[in-house]
Parts: C-alpha cells; structure tokens; sequence
C-alpha cells in the first residue's frame, strides 16, 4: 500500500466528512482516506503523524480556517498538495488560498464522485517522486483490502476463481508479532527481512502481510495441505539460524485451518491471546499454538482473605499467598498481562490503606507509591513479579517491626475505649472484630493479649463498675439497672455481679446505704 496516495480531510461538518469517507471505493482508486480534522488547528496536530499528500480542506471553520491553515502548511510541508473545498459565496476566501500555493478547489454543492477523482489524480501528478496506484497493483490492493476487512469482522467475501487464484494451497497459518513489544518495532526493517526470509526458505507457499492493528506485524501463510510439520520445521529453522534479526521479538505462529473464511475466528481465539504469553515465556522467540495447553481452572484471587491477614498484620501471609497467585497464574498461563499486574498493583495498594486506616505511619511507602507502580508496570516478565514481592514484604516488614509496638498500644485504648463508650449496647466479639478489621478468632486472642482480662471478662468489669455506680442511687430499680448496662438477663447479670463484688446487687446496694449513714458492714 505504499503508493497509496494519502489523503487528510478538514471539514466542521461530520456529516460532509463521512460523505466524501463514502463516497468512492478510495483504495480502487489509489487513494487512501488517513484521517479527518474538524478545523485547522487539529489538522495540523495530524500532519505530523499521518503525513498525508494532499489536504482537503473547507475554508471556513472556527479555530482554525482554511487560508491560516494552508499558509501554515504551506510554510511547513511544501510538498503537501491542498484542495479546498468552498461555497458560491467563499470565493473571496479561495482566492487568498491561492496566493499560499493552494493546488484547486472544488464546490461543495457539485461534489461528484468523477469530478472529484479527476481532480485529485490531476493534483497526486504534482507531488514530487510519487507514483499513484496502477490498474497493475489493483489486485493487490484489492486483496489486502479484502484481507483487512476479513479480519475485522466484516461479512464480506471474494469469488471463487480470485479466492483461488490468490490462495493457489489448501492450508493457511497466521505468523506475526506485537511490535509495541519490541525494541526494534522498524515494521519497514522486519517486513523486509521477514519477506527475503520467506523468499528463501519456501518454495510451495504464498505469504501475505495483513494490515491490522499498527501494533501488529502479521503475515498470511498459504501452503499445500499435508506439509504443515515441514513448513513448522522451517520456521523454526528460520529464527534458530537467524537470532540477531529477530533479537528481543516474540512470535506466535496460529494453529493451521483450511478455509480463509475462518481468519477472524482463528485470529481472535487462537492467534491473538498468545501474544500475551510473551509476559510468561522467558527467553522464548516463539511459541506455537498447538504446543501451548491452557488450563480451564481458575484461581480467583480473595481479596477478602488478603484483607483480613493485613488487618491481623499478618504480611508474610498476606503477600505470600499473592506470590503463590502469581505462580498459579505463570504455570497454568490463565490470565493476561494487565490483569496481572492491575491485581499487583491493588493488592499494593490495599495494604497501604489498610495501614494507613490502623494508624501505621505510612507516609515514606506512601511517597513511594507512584515508583512502585510503575516497576510494576515495566515488568517485562511474570517471574520479576515473584522477586518484588519479596522486596515488598521485606520494606512492610520493617515499618511493622518498628511501629508494632506503638500501634497494639494504640489499638487496644481505641477498643477499650470503644467499649467503655458501647458497653450498654449489645456488644459482642463480633461486632468489635468487623468495627476494628479483626479475623473474629483473632481479636480474641490479641485482647486477651495485650490486656489483663479477656474480652468478655472486661466487659463485665466495665458494666458491674457502671452498675456500682448506679446501684448508690436507691431510686433506680436493681432490675432496671441490669438493662441500663447491656444484660437483657436480669439473673445473669445477678450473677456475674455476685462474683466480681463477692455480694448480690441488692445487699450491694442495702450496704453503700447503709455505709452512707455510718453503720454498714459487707456482712
């Protein structure tokens, strides 16, 4: 497709870019639609990129017009063509282009598709050392066009006799690479290398590179059935013999089918998934469809497990069953690369808040963050992962190490204070381990050891206490007083009463009267 003659469309009117985008088969013609801008300040940001022969342009738009559009471009890329496309009444207009060394215009209102076409053929023989598509590549172009579409989905097809005539064998393979990937990502350099490659090695084959994703390098193999393990062999062969051409690249060959018809199925089920594979086989060059076996298990990661043995400060456990995520993940090769490291990166994430929220000081990893991330992300590898999490467990280690002590003191006043503030509500064990981020069998044995009393002996100490006080107030019922303090069991609390203070409520009671009034005994 390179003597494509590339053409750029400037119009605030979507509906008119559309229209002229539809308006000819553009590749029949040797031309080829590369983008469209809604004014001139856009068009200019494009140019660079697209690099497009000719410009169609309006003339008048807002931001930027067409006539500060052609001096820029005039100024910058002399050798970019411009056609302006005007109104009777923009004529003032195009006269000033013409000054900037705009090529012809055109009237919106007689836009046909042969005056049209005859004017940009007339305008693409202006353009210095280029040649426009002949009727000679036509076929080719048509192919390729036929092949992109193919791949992209759309319900198209190509008689019989051109099927054959393009496709003489009876077996196809698709062979290709992710050039984002790559360090050498020069698609000109590997098509090159890759086609003589190809020219040398094979004999009873066709090949042909489909244009999909600009990220991809894919080519079409066509072969005579039966001789898949001798073309597999040679392309092989070919990578083996030849490592410095496709030094620091990663290939994946598809699985053979037997109609071009299947391309998409193959290409988006088979072909393209292995392309992430690259991110678990190291030291690999290329991979083979029929070699890989998948596994149908899958191991979802529990965030909530992972939460809790943080909140227990149990971090070798917490990040040790990521490591052993991570390596399910490498040996049964079940979830892809971005959603590796995303579940990484949230799992980093989780542990600093979760400190954070139990009043660690987690200012310096906070600060370290945005750099931990992106290591993350530029992990060539799954295995590098492994490694950084035991930096990670190392780093959360020793902030444990020097601020555990300070933090179990700080959270045993924030529960006991909690519980002297609810001890008159239902509380339970449960309530306080889901309030505090607690595993339930853990808080239990973290109270009783950080405190004197287990948990449910100090909360009775806390309401017999409060009861105490209440019970000096002879106004106040006994009975009353149980509920006042969180015992829904009058008799129950009778008897966790009797014995903390070695003496029922009421004689309790009857005796802070009668030491009151001087003449009280316990006995």
């Amino acid at each position: 497709m390179d003597n494509l003659c590339k053409i750029l469309i400037v119009d605030d009117e979507y509906l008119l870019r559309q229209g002229i985008k539809h308006l000819i088969d553009w590749k029949m013609e040797g031309f080829e639609i590369v983008g469209e801008a809604s004014n001139g300040k856009e068009a200019i940001e494009l140019v660079e990129k697209l690099k497009p022969h000719i410009i169609l342009s309006d003339v008048v738009m807002p931001i930027m017009d067409g006539v500060d559009l052609s001096k820029i471009i005039k100024a910058r890329y002399p050798e970019i063509q411009i056609i302006i496309l005007s109104s009777y009444s923009d004529f003032e207009y195009v006269k000033d282009t013409f000054k900037l060394g705009v090529n012809d215009y055109i009237l919106k209102p007689k836009l046909n598709p042969k005056e049209l076409i005859t004017l940009l053929k007339n305008t693409a023989a202006n353009i210095p050392n280029f040649i426009l598509s002949t009727p000679k590549n036509i076929k080719e172009l048509n192919l390729k066009s036929f092949l992109t579409k193919l791949i992209s989905g759309f319900d198209i097809t190509m008689e019989e006799e051109k099927i054959n005539e393009f496709f003489p064998y009876k077996s196809f393979l698709l062979l290709g690479t992710n050039l984002k990937k790559s360090i050498n990502n020069n698609s000109s350099l590997l098509r090159s290398i890759f086609s003589e490659t190809c020219e040398h090695n094979f004999e009873t084959v066709t090949y042909y590179e489909i244009t999909t994703d600009t990220n991809l390098f894919l080519f079409l193999i066509n072969f005579n059935f039966g001789n898949e393990h001798d073309i597999l062999n040679k392309i092989n062969t070919i990578f083996k013999n030849s490592p410095n051409k496709f030094s620091e690249m990663f290939f994946v060959v598809s699985k053979t089918f037997n109609n071009i018809y299947k391309l998409r199925d193959i290409y988006l089920h088979d072909f393209k998934p292995l392309l992430g594979y690259k991110f678990y086989l190291r030291n690999k060059t290329i991979i083979y469809s029929k070699d890989i076996i998948k596994s149908n298990s899958k191991d979802k990661f529990d965030f909530k497990y992972y939460s809790d043995q943080v909140y227990m400060l149990n971090i070798d456990a917490a990040l040790n069953y990521l490591k052993n995520h991570i390596l399910f993940c490498i040996n049964n090769l079940t979830t892809d690369e971005f959603e590796l490291k995303t579940l990484f990166e949230n799992s980093l994430y989780s542990i600093i808040n979760i400190l954070d929220e139990l009043n660690f000081d987690v200012e310096e990893i906070n600060n370290s963050k945005r750099e931990y991330f992106q290591k993350i992300d530029d992990v060539e590898y799954a295995d590098e992962l492994l490694n950084f999490v035991d930096i990670l467990k190392k780093k959360f280690n020793e902030l444990l190490e020097i601020q555990k002590t300070s933090f179990n003191n700080h959270m045993i006043g924030k529960i006991i204070e909690y519980i002297c503030a609810h001890y008159s509500d239902q509380l339970s064990l449960k309530e306080l381990s889901d309030r505090f981020h607690f595993n339930y069998y853990y808080l239990s044995s973290y109270f009783s050891a950080h405190n004197k009393e287990c948990f449910s002996e100090y909360l009775n100490k806390i309401r017999v206490e409060k009861a105490s006080k209440l019970l000096s107030d002879g106004n106040i019922p006994v009975s009353e007083i149980s509920y006042m303090v969180g015992y829904s069991d009058h008799s129950y609390f009778c008897k966790v009463f009797k014995k903390l203070k070695k003496i029922t409520p009421s004689k309790y009671r009857k005796f802070i009267l009668e030491n009151k009034r001087g003449n009280g005994s316990y006995v």
